[in-house]
């Protein structure tokens, strides 16, 4: 006697045929700093995916180059990100997340240099007179990422996905930039800390939500 019943091998895992969402995220336009970018998530399996995004900061769409408001004369970047994503087993829709982002701002402007510094009545230190210096800088967000959400598959493929978290975040300020012999950086004006080697981590929250399609799998 035979057994008629035969069964398939199940099919390796590959990156062609895997289910991929992809989405962007409203709020990064209306941010301090506007981002546009997407992000494919990736499923490895039922429970783990991969997300990867990238960003574009546009020099044309930020407001704090603006003169009006004592910005910046020019600034724009990039922005790249990465997250690993473990669905509930119950619970599908559900998800902890641990991602990293790094966003690289590149600003020009013309700064106050002081020059010929002395010491104020009160103990301060004040100028002469200042001298305006073209200097560029480069501003590195690093931020580490712990967050939970929840993401939709509607009908018809619309995805939406809702997330609140903790992130850690680490900032850099580097210049190559020279200032005039015997000048002084200031830093006054601007939005920034933009002083050459500063550096600041913090803790903040984070909450937002993304939009997106499902891909249609062959």
């Amino acid at each position: 006697m035979t057994d008629s019943t035969t069964s398939t091998p199940e099919e390796p895992w590959s990156l062609k045929t895997a289910q991929k969402y992809w989405k962007f995220s409203p709020l990064d336009i209306f941010s301090a700093v506007p981002t546009f970018g997407t992000d494919v998530e990736v499923k490895v399996n039922e429970i783990f995916a991969v997300q990867v995004g990238v960003g574009l900061v546009p020099t044309f769409f930020q407001f704090m180059a603006n003169d009006e408001i004592g910005g910046y004369d020019r600034m724009g970047g990039y922005k790249l990100r990465a997250e690993g994503r473990f669905y509930m087993p119950i619970k599908t829709n559900r998800y902890l997340a641990v991602g990293m982002s790094v966003r690289h701002i590149i600003i020009r402007d013309e700064v106050a240099i002081g020059m010929e510094p002395f010491q104020t009545q009160w103990g301060g230190t004040d100028f002469a007179y200042f001298q305006e210096t073209p200097m560029l800088f480069n501003r590195l967000n690093t931020n580490l990422d712990l967050k939970f959400g929840f993401q939709k598959i509607k009908k018809g493929g619309l995805v939406l996905d809702f997330y609140a978290g903790l992130s850690i975040r680490a900032v850099q300020v580097r210049s190559n930039s020279e200032i005039p012999a015997g000048g002084n950086f200031t830093d006054r004006g601007g939005v920034w800390n933009l002083s050459n080697n500063h550096n600041l981590t913090y803790p903040t929250p984070i909450v937002g939500f993304k939009i997106g399609f499902a891909q249609k799998q062959k």
